[in-house]
């Protein structure tokens, strides 16, 4: 916990340091920001907007998880099916979330469902690599054993496929959860939304408010932090043979 407290103590001190040598109107000094931070905390604006936030990444992170294991079960169980589609799947997987804001504006508007969409697919990319890697990963003796006992197809990929693959998925998702975030505040600044972190950060930067942008850019990694954390103790719970091996 000290190492933490030191962590941070020395990322404020670095921060003030540069806010000296920096225009205040783009780098308030850390004490100005936290100011602010407890000037909004009463108001009921500032934890809906959060919660909205929270809310789209969890969703679309969920969906994006589902989706994503589904996708890369059936490529590692299907040699022929990764082969016919791994180029597509390169493909797509290469261009950025971002870039393809036009095309899930014209599919699904600018309501909810396109900022949730966007963290789905951005979440759902990343899962389906890493589930692949387990299935790369399975060891060929737990295979064996599963043939050896004539196990069906849905018993191996339950009780010999998945176990092993866990790990690799746990951490995919680990990983798409920064992504889902990023993809979602982006979403909240350019999609036509009015409300969420990345709606508050975008207004406050258009009038010039750089300590309620970097409140808020504060509260954005406050959640990340949080957010990655319960899923860590998820992991330890639920994953508890990983490392065992």
């Amino acid at each position: 916990m000290k190492f933490r407290i030191l962590g941070i103590l020395i990322i404020f001190l670095a921060w003030e340091t540069l806010s000296i040598f920096v225009n205040r109107l783009f780098l308030p000094p850390p004490l100005e920001v936290v100011k602010n931070l407890i000037t909004i905390a009463h108001t009921q604006e500032l934890y809906y907007d959060i919660w909205v936030t929270f809310k789209r990444t969890a969703i679309g992170l969920i969906i994006g998880t589902v989706v994503g294991v589904t996708a890369g079960t059936l490529l590692g169980s299907f040699r022929a099916l990764y082969q016919t589609l791994r180029l597509p799947m390169d493909f797509v997987r290469s261009i950025p979330a971002t870039a393809l804001f036009p095309l899930f504006i014209v599919l699904f508007g600018l309501g909810d469902t396109v900022k949730i969409f966007v963290a789905a697919w951005a979440a759902c990319l990343i899962v389906i690599v890493n589930t692949l890697y387990g299935f790369q990963n399975i060891s060929h003796t737990r295979l064996l054993i599963g043939k050896l006992k004539k196990f069906s197809f849905g018993k191996t990929v339950r009780l010999i496929i998945l176990p092993s693959a866990l790990p690799y998925i746990a951490a995919g998702i680990r990983v798409s959860l920064s992504f889902a975030l990023i993809v979602e505040l982006v979403a909240e600044m350019f999609l036509g939304s009015q409300n969420g972190l990345g709606h508050r950060i975008f207004a406050a930067s258009s009038v010039l408010a750089m300590e309620e942008v970097y409140t808020g850019i504060l509260l954005i990694g406050a959640l990340g932090y949080v957010l990655n954390s319960l899923m860590l103790f998820a992991e330890q719970k639920i994953i508890h043979w990983s490392g065992q091996e």
